[in-house]
């Protein structure tokens, strides 16, 4: 995992936030957790929120040198963490009640970091599994994968 990002309370994801997001944190992220790699080596996958598919934000995806997976519109869940951080964080905190925004966050940084090399590995195989039946069924919708 190389960016945990907290939204500020009332903040609306845009484009132009969530550019600022990739520039500044992710950036800022890959450079410490990786400082070896090239931004042309990161594949960048996200889902076809309005803020991730502005014409801007490609623009911008390009200008960093990332490459991009693009999803289908009315794909499932391919991104891996709508399909498998997201639900595995929730689980882990489900039912219990913090005192504090912060307190919330470091349970969730917690969590995440609690994810070892094969939880990633099986995230990486599921992930290609989803996109091979994507690509199956033309990319139409499906309910469940």
């Amino acid at each position: 995992m190389l960016l945990i990002h907290q939204v500020p309370d009332g903040q609306t994801i845009n484009a132009t936030y969530y550019q600022k997001v990739l520039r500044r944190d992710l950036m800022n992220a890959l450079r410490k957790k990786r400082p070896t790699i090239d931004a042309s080596a990161v594949i960048l996958h996200h889902d076809n929120a309005p803020a991730h598919r502005a014409q801007s934000t490609v623009l911008e995806i390009d200008v960093i040198g990332f490459q991009r997976i693009s999803q289908p519109p009315y794909s499932p869940d391919l991104a891996p963490m709508d399909f498998r951080v997201f639900p595995e964080v929730k689980s882990q905190l489900r039912g219990i009640r913090f005192a504090s925004k912060h307190e919330l966050t470091v349970a969730a940084q917690r969590s995440v970091s609690s994810f070892d090399a094969d939880w990633y590995r099986d995230t990486f195989d599921k992930w290609i599994s989803r996109h091979i039946k994507c690509i199956r069924v033309g990319g139409d919708y499906v309910e469940k994968i």
